[in-house]
C-alpha cells in the first residue's frame, strides 16, 4: 500500500469516526415524590402523595394533595384480578374511563371512591391522543352527570394499551388540568 493510499484510508477512518456520535446518556431520574406504576415513573407535585394500596382497596392508585383524597388514579391493569370482569378503557363508550362492569360513581376530589353518588350519564366532549412523557396515550374527556347534581363534573383519561397503564383525573377543572398535564409531561418509562 502506498503512502498516499495509507493517508486516504486514515483520513476516511477518521472522518467516519468523527461522524458517529455517542448515544446520549439517559436523563437522570426525577428526584422528589413520585409514583411508580408498571414501567411508568410519574413525578408528583410537592405535598402530593400516591397510595399504591389502601386498606379498603377504594383508594388504590390514588394521587392526593391537600384536602383532596383522590384527584387522579394511576393503575396498572396488568395487575387486575384475572377472574374479575373488566371493560378496557376506550373513548368509544360513554363511561370509557371506567373499567368496572357496573355503573360508575361520580368520583371527585371532594367525593372519593366509596362516598360518591352513582353516575347517571356521560358524554364524550374531547378525544384524541395526548402525551405521557415520550409516549402518546389514547385521551378522552367526559362530562359526567350524577344522581347528586352537586357532584356533576368532568373526567379525563389517558390509556396506554401496550403498557396497560390507565390514568384517570377526577373532577377536572382548569388549575388541576394544567397541573396534571405538567405532571404527565415529566413522566419517564423504564
Amino acid at each position: 500500500m502506498s503512502f498516499r493510499h495509507l493517508v486516504l484510508v486514515v483520513a476516511i477512518a477518521l472522518g467516519v469516526a468523527g461522524c458517529s456520535t455517542p448515544a446520549p446518556a439517559p436523563p437522570p431520574a426525577p428526584s422528589g415524590p413520585h409514583a411508580t406504576v408498571g414501567s411508568l415513573r410519574l413525578p408528583l407535585p410537592p405535598g402530593a402523595a400516591y397510595t399504591e394500596h389502601s386498606p379498603d382497596g377504594l383508594l388504590d392508585g390514588c394521587i392526593s394533595e391537600g384536602a383532596a383524597v383522590c384527584e387522579a388514579r394511576v393503575l396498572d391493569l396488568r395487575k387486575a384480578d384475572p377472574e374479575a370482569p373488566i371493560n378496557l378503557p376506550s373513548t368509544k363508550r360513554p363511561f370509557g374511563w371506567y373499567t368496572g362492569t357496573d355503573l360508575p360513581t361520580c368520583i371527585t376530589p371532594a367525593s372519593p371512591p366509596g362516598k360518591a353518588a352513582p353516575a347517571t350519564g356521560s358524554t364524550l366532549v374531547d378525544s384524541g391522543f395526548a402525551p405521557i412523557g415520550p409516549k402518546k396515550a389514547e385521551y378522552g374527556r367526559w362530562k359526567v352527570t350524577c344522581e347528586n347534581s352537586a357532584q356533576n363534573n368532568q373526567v379525563r383519561m389517558w390509556w396506554l394499551p401496550t403498557s396497560r397503564i390507565l390514568i384517570v383525573q377526577y373532577g377536572s377543572f382548569p388549575g388541576w388540568d394544567a397541573k396534571m398535564d405538567n405532571l404527565l409531561a415529566g413522566a419517564t418509562f423504564s
